[in-house]
């Protein structure tokens, strides 16, 4: 950023209309996989509407192997291949000549702590040693036709320390704080969360809200993530929220793929995070004499897969763990309070509706003190969105 006052996000949203309408890390093999239902609604971040500017705060996790220091350049650059390449597909698949790097996905919810999944870290056997993950922010494709190659210094953290973590499903039931764990019964699917700090705290990037109440059956849900190792991709149109389950999750139609385990998952009236994708249904199917098999370990042993594609209400569902399960954890944000005064302000007009707030960065790099600012914008009718 240059050393002036610059505008972080203006997030233009009609809290009562809700959402416009339009919109390879560590054991990959044993990561949670997740698929398409209906159309894929994935967009890439040059294509996104309300979630665009808050896709800059969400993070991809990556192995130290996949994203290296470059001595003469002070970048790290990334090591992958295309997702076409790397997964053995036929061609035509969504996003197939994008690099596929990251093995999870996260969210930034504090000035240095992430929320992710639980299964994204050790002592989970499907993720990797705090030490050795790196945590990038700007993983993005930022115009069409471009993809990122290397990332500046000040985009790549490491992860300090996993402040909380609990990973609950059919073969792990355990839970750990400050890094003292403790294990219980298998009793089934429950929660998948971690929260992490990280090495310092984030320049330039805002933390986001999490929601204090819980969702509702029917609501429209959003998210921010890395689906198959790729470049973030935003969804904001065409899920929501089929069923709560009482082992704290829920299930939605979210459009999501193994790389989105940690994706925040968003309440699209409220703009709010109300959980982390955890788990779900296959990613991709493949053919062998034996017939079909979904994401084998080694996909060159078999023909080319393809992306599995589920009727809008069909297939098992995407699991999202509850917000409520770490809130307690997660300090309030300024975000968090300037969304909260916007649905205040919207609750006691009658002809003016409120738009989420604009944030303001002041100084080098984001230093100095977030300035929130709310406007308001004419009922439906008047242009949106309202950019200054």
């Amino acid at each position: 950023m240059k050393p002036a006052t610059t505008i972080f996000a203006l997030l233009s949203l009609l809290l009562a209309g809700g959402a416009p309408a339009n919109a390879g890390g560590p054991r990959d093999g044993n990561a949670m996989d997740v698929s398409y239902y209906g159309e894929n609604d994935q967009v890439d971040l040059y294509q996104a509407g309300v979630l665009k500017a808050f896709a800059d705060s969400s993070v991809a996790l990556f192995s130290d192997r996949a994203v290296v220091k470059n001595e003469a350049s002070g970048n790290f650059d990334l090591k992958s291949v295309s997702l076409k390449d790397k997964l053995n597909l036929k061609p035509g698949q969504p996003f197939e000549g994008q690099p596929s790097g990251a093995y999870c996905s996260g969210v930034l919810v504090g000035p240095d702590l992430v929320l992710t999944a639980g299964h994204c870290f050790q002592p989970d056997e499907r993720g990797g040693p705090c030490d050795r993950v790196r945590l990038v922010f700007g993983y993005a494709v930022t115009r069409a036709g471009e993809t990122p190659a290397s990332f500046p210094a000040r985009n790549v953290y490491t992860c300090k320390k996993i402040v909380a973590q609990k990973v609950q499903d059919e073969n792990h039931n355990f839970t750990c704080r400050n890094g003292s764990c403790s294990n219980a019964g298998l009793v089934g699917d429950g929660p998948d969360y971690a929260l992490v700090k990280l090495d310092r705290p984030v320049a330039g990037r805002l933390p986001l809200a999490v929601s204090r109440q819980s969702p509702a059956v029917g609501t429209e849900v959003g998210v921010i993530g890395y689906p198959s190792g790729l470049p973030v991709k935003v969804q904001e149109k065409g899920a929501a929220v089929r069923e709560l389950k009482e082992r704290g999750y829920f299930v939605t139609n979210l459009d999501t793929f193994r790389g989105n385990s940690g994706s925040p998952v968003f309440d699209m009236r409220t703009l709010k995070i109300i959980g982390i994708i955890s788990r779900g249904g296959a990613d991709y199917a493949y053919e062998s004499e034996e017939g079909t098999t979904n994401d084998p370990r080694r996909p060159y042993l078999y023909t080319p897969g393809s992306a599995v594609y589920h009727p809008q209400d069909g297939g098992r569902g995407e699991d999202v763990t509850l917000i409520s399960e770490i809130q307690g954890l997660i300090p309030s944000t300024q975000a968090e309070r300037s969304l909260d005064a916007a649905l205040k302000a919207k609750s006691g007009s009658n002809n003016r509706v409120p738009a989420v707030p604009a944030i303001y960065v002041p100084g080098q790099d984001g230093g100095g003190r977030l300035q929130p600012a709310i406007y308001t914008m004419p009922d439906a009718g008047d242009p949106v969105p309202v950019r200054i």
